[in-house]
């Protein structure tokens, strides 16, 4: 019967969609106990992100087996079909900005009719239908795989929308096939034996693999979806919090892991890889210079024969400072932005985050570097792109401290904006040119960024072409020169691509070189943070500045430098995905506060950090978890960033 064939679809549906997931972990067949494990896992977290469509479907069985009138049956299935989707869409918009999207609302209007349409032939299903039911389940169970060519990471609404959507076309096609097919006693059989598998295999707990039950939630969106959302309800105001703590000048209780670090100059001295500043700042001009999205491995830093960055290798070769283990604060541009000029870790930065996680306020109150440089007297400018409205509109309040700012609009998809890092070199040339006395400039030019206009490489060479013009018009005798990126880009590793979505290497080890004036360069290759490079520099500025630089490292960077052993940190802070990477001189932890899930690579052996040490090393991989647990803490107990609603668009 048709009613019969719909209920024995949904378990069907589950345990397909989840073995399509289970294909997401390494080498799944390699060891069957541990895949079985993770297909538990995987089925436990079926049953509760697909629970609203399968329920709407058991409604749906029930209409079919009344013997009511064809129209009011008709017209129940057609509106439980579109009740389907809209409540996968009530998924998506947890992430508001796309309510207002267009063409996701279209795709949304196509599926509900599309499912509409499907229940409505499960009344009497043609000739063509059981040809039909397997060409939908079938491309169904392909859009389980192939989503995750799509912004993975970055959109975790999105990601559980289209799973869901993917059940609910799956579990309409089984049923159109299964009810195509001669009646017989063995559907409810099915059904049975299908159900109670389900629940037996989302129970196994064998005590030796319990490991393996996380490995979904590391590698796949199915698996992630349940933990996330257990998090954020037990631990919310945690996560997501929406006020400010208290004053950090409060009395602490004895036990705080923020106790201000009496000793923090020296600790950020021993542990911020950056060597000892031999020159007096009042007597150089400062020049920091950003590239977007530059990975340092893709540069002439990493390796010579690489010609993308000639003008970048040149400098290295005059003497300067090259970093090759130096990681950005983050893996996007605002956090990782407002975390260099407020000189403190993202989560400890004064920062708005917006539902658009790439956009926020850095809030003022607390001094920037900018605002510390003025106080010696020196101007203080801003030059660069303002790609797609960011820093106009998007990206507020780091405009602080700087005396002028000129950005360059830059929009996706205009070919004349391929010659927007040129014109940014010839305003910062004419900016320079005009300053008078001691300055502290920021160039931020815009390439490398998605949509590329040419390859990654040809864009490389865009910026160091526009690097080569703005360091002409530099006097290298008297100025200390910063070239850094602002952070990565994936090409696919990890199953990400372009940035905004890990804290791997390729998304946030980027090239850092500082050129200093009657200073002998070397290539340095202990972990380091261009978020620690304006605070060194600082350092030997004048009284107030270096007494602004050390109340930043007593409060905040001395505190987790010596919590944390000194790992360099580097966050992503999200509704939906907040990730943090320690980097030590030999250790790398990745870590996920909303699922909790814990990875530890070897730097030195594994530097594609593609084998976690849970199973290789599991001594190893222990020793590293009270540091996730002091970081949490850490953040949990000092830090300054809020969620607001403002600019959800």
């Amino acid at each position: 019967m048709r009613w019969k064939a719909l209920l024995v679809a949904v378990p069907a549906s589950g345990v397909a969609i989840s073995l399509v997931e289970l294909t997401r972990l390494p080498h799944p067949l390699a060891q069957p106990l541990l895949s079985l494990a993770a297909l538990g896992s995987l089925l436990s977290s079926a049953v509760s992100c697909f629970m609203g469509p399968a329920l709407l479907t058991a409604l749906a069985a029930a209409a079919l087996a009344t013997q009511d009138s064809a129209r009011p049956r008709s017209t129940l299935l057609i509106g439980l079909g579109i009740a389907q989707v809209a409540v996968a869409r009530e998924g998506l918009i947890a992430y508001g900005p796309f309510a207002w999207s267009l063409p996701l609302t279209l795709a949304l209007l196509i599926a509900a009719a599309g499912v509409a349409g499907l229940y409505y032939w499960l009344q009497a299903p043609g000739p063509n239908a059981r040809r039909v039911g397997v060409l939908v389940a079938l491309a169904s169970l392909l859009v389980v795989r192939a989503h995750y060519a799509f912004f993975v990471g970055l959109y975790p609404t999105l990601h559980q929308c289209v799973l869901q959507l993917a059940f609910i076309g799956t579990t309409a096609g089984l049923g159109l096939v299964l009810a195509s097919l001669p009646p017989s006693k063995v559907g409810p059989r099915l059904a049975l034996a299908a159900t109670l598998g389900l629940g037996v295999l989302s129970l196994v707990d064998v005590p030796a693999v319990q490991a393996a039950r996380r490995l979904p939630t590391a590698h796949t969106e199915l698996g992630r979806s349940v933990f996330v959302a257990e998090m954020l309800r037990s631990d919310r105001a945690n996560l997501l919090p929406r006020t400010l703590p208290g004053s950090r000048g409060e009395r602490l209780a004895p036990d705080h892991l923020l106790q201000p670090d009496a000793d923090a100059e020296a600790r950020f001295a021993a542990n911020s890889g950056l060597p000892p500043l031999q020159v007096p700042l009042e007597s150089h001009d400062i020049l920091l210079v950003l590239t977007d999205a530059t990975r340092f491995d893709a540069t002439s830093l990493a390796d010579p024969d690489l010609d993308a960055t000639p003008h970048l290798r040149g400098l290295a070769e005059r003497g300067a400072h090259v970093f090759t283990r130096a990681h950005a604060p983050s893996n996007g541009t605002f956090q990782s932005l407002a975390s260099m000029l407020a000189m403190r870790p993202v989560s400890f930065a004064d920062l708005d985050i917006f539902p658009r996680h790439w956009r926020g306020r850095l809030r003022p109150g607390r001094p920037t570097a900018p605002e510390l440089m003025r106080l010696d007297g020196r101007s203080t400018f801003w030059v660069g792109h303002d790609h797609e409205h960011c820093f106009s509109q998007k990206i507020l309040g780091l405009e602080r401290g700087f005396d002028e700012r000129v950005l360059i609009e830059e929009l996706r998809g205009e070919p004349s904006d391929e010659h927007a890092d040129a014109e940014i070199a010839d305003v910062a040339v004419r900016t320079l040119e005009a300053t008078a006395g001691r300055y502290f400039g920021l160039v931020f030019f815009v390439s490398p960024h998605d949509d590329y206009r040419g390859s990654y490489e040809a864009e490389l060479r865009r910026f160091d072409a526009a690097l080569g013009r703005v360091l002409e018009s530099v006097d290298l005798s008297s100025t200390i020169v910063v070239v850094a990126g602002d952070h990565g880009e994936a090409f696919g590793e990890h199953g990400h691509r372009h940035h905004l979505s890990s804290v791997y290497d390729e998304q946030i080890h980027v090239p850092l070189l500082v050129w200093v004036p009657g200073q002998d360069g070397a290539v340095h290759p202990r972990p380091t943070s261009t978020g620690y490079v304006l605070p060194w520099l600082l350092l030997r500025g004048t009284d107030a500045q270096r007494e602004g630089v050390r109340a930043i490292l007593r409060q905040d960077v001395g505190p987790l430098l010596r919590e944390l052993d000194g790992a360099v940190i580097s966050e992503m802070i999200g509704r939906r995905r907040q990730l943090v990477a320690l980097t030590w001189q030999h250790t790398t932890v990745v870590y996920d506060m909303l699922t909790d899930v814990r990875r530890v690579f070897d730097a030195a052996d594994d530097p594609g950090q593609l084998r976690d040490l849970r199973e290789q090393d599991p001594s190893r991989f222990e020793r590293m978890l009270p540091y996730v647990e002091r970081y949490r803490r850490a953040r949990y107990e000092g830090r300054r960033f809020r969620f607001t609603e403002e600019n959800r668009r």
